[in-house]
């Protein structure tokens, strides 16, 4: 369920806060005019003033939100679900024996219901109201009652029955007694290691004759016998080492970890790590990179700030190369093993959870991270490209790039109501996590 209050006087509060603002902003005389959430009985005081009261007169089960969606993995209890209900107010206005004052209060009430039929987090926030409802947002309607129906209704009370209306309140979900945990954040960093094979002492391992997936990568070497040593693997050919397909993405945050399976990696033939663009002669001996050796894995860890994009300075493996498609590869000399791809990803900073992003007083939305280059990053708001600028301040639909670290941007014109992912990619390369906006 998208929201959910402890607490019905909250919704209370928020209308009245919505017909106070009404009443100070309107454009006719309305001085005397207070607003009080009494019942009817009790609201009458005789003290100068013209009483707009908005009482909570009714509850009742929403029919068409019995069956609200599960918030689990599996169907929850009602104890874990929330409540959908329906609020039915009863607006009257009162100022004794002035019925001028009265009728104006009903009208700016009524006006204000009707021009608000839905009360968004917008309106809610705009009014300083968030302290009673922070996330969540409602339907206004005026009922449409008869004269017999209201009748009745006001026999209820011991008051003589005056000027008043109907307010419908849905849907209002009332929070679960044992919520159900906040689902998890999705993981920024995916390291994998795979134990290798024992080659010398398991005669139980089978001839290898085809190429073999070992968790999600294939080995792309000439087949090995189960009994041979290692160290006959020619410095030609290199040691063995998995093939990703398709590519790992190297997790864009500071010290991010990659760990690639493989055989024979602790040989003196694959004692250095090199990282290549394919299909160039740019090579940058990243053995610094190398946490430990072992045979059967090959662990690196990456530095926290990138090259800058244009020049590559610093060279890798001072820092890491700009985001890209790249090849890695062990060897030694002038020896290489096969390469791997591998995926280099803008780094995006201080996601938070829930990963939504506000715009500062003139509508700029600013994101922070590392990586960003202005001729090949993209940025998109939901399904619609956002264009690039160089001008210091971006203007509707536009982003700018600034030092490799911050990106600003405006959202579109034509962007309506509603909930829109950041995408943001740079050479081709999506960042593995983002913000989200709400308009």
């Amino acid at each position: 369920m998208a929201w959910s209050t402890p607490d019905l006087s909250d919704i209370t509060q928020v209308l009245k806060g919505l017909l106070e603002t009404a009443v100070n902003t309107s454009l006719l005389p309305a001085a005397n005019i207070k607003v009080y959430c009494d019942s009817p009985d009790t609201a009458r005081q005789t003290d100068g003033n013209c009483h707009l009261n908005i009482y909570l007169l009714h509850v009742g089960r929403d029919p068409y939100w019995r069956n609200t969606p599960v918030s689990g993995p599996r169907g929850q209890l009602n104890s874990a679900q929330p409540l959908s209900l329906n609020l039915s107010y009863l607006l009257t206005a009162w100022c004794d024996k002035d019925f001028t004052s009265e009728q104006r209060a009903m009208s700016i009430a009524l006006q204000a219901i009707h021009g608000q039929p839905i009360v968004t987090q917008n309106l809610i926030t705009s009014d300083l109201l968030s302290a009673w409802l922070p996330n969540g947002e409602f339907v206004l309607s005026i009922e449409a009652d008869t004269i017999d129906e209201m009748s009745r209704l006001w026999q209820a009370f011991t008051v003589p029955m005056r000027l008043s209306a109907l307010i419908r309140v849905s849907v209002v979900f009332i929070a679960p007694l044992t919520p159900q945990p906040a689902p998890a954040i999705p993981p920024s960093v995916a390291n994998l290691a795979v134990e290798p094979a024992n080659l010398t002492d398991s005669p139980a391992v089978p001839p290898i004759t085809t190429p073999m997936l070992i968790e999600g990568f294939g080995q792309a070497s000439p087949p090995v016998p189960p009994n041979a040593d290692p160290s006959q693997v020619t410095a030609t050919l290199g040691p063995l080492i998995a093939v990703a397909s398709p590519p790992p993405v190297v997790p864009p945050v500071p010290g991010a970890s990659l760990s690639i399976a493989g055989e024979g990696l602790d040989l003196a033939a694959a004692a250095q790590v090199f990282l290549s663009i394919p299909g160039t002669a740019t090579e940058w001996d990243v053995t610094t990179w190398r946490q430990g050796v072992t045979a059967g894995v090959l662990d690196l860890i990456f530095p926290d700030v990138y090259a800058d994009p244009s020049t590559f300075t610093p060279a890798p493996p001072a820092a890491m190369a700009p985001p890209g498609a790249y090849n890695l590869a062990v060897g030694a000399g002038t020896s290489r093993s096969n390469t791997i791809p591998i995926l280099i990803a803008p780094r995006v900073d201080g996601v938070v959870n829930p990963p939504q992003l506000t715009p500062n007083a003139i509508g700029v939305y600013a994101i922070s991270g590392a990586g960003f280059a202005p001729a090949t990053t993209t940025l998109s708001f939901g399904a619609t490209p956002l264009t690039y600028t160089a001008a210091p301040t971006p203007a509707a639909g536009q982003f700018t790039v600034s030092g490799g670290g911050t990106i600003d941007f405006v959202a579109p014109a034509t962007a309506t109501h509603g909930s829109y992912p950041i995408l943001l990619a740079v050479n081709g390369v999506a960042a593995t996590t983002g913000w989200v906006v709400l308009l």
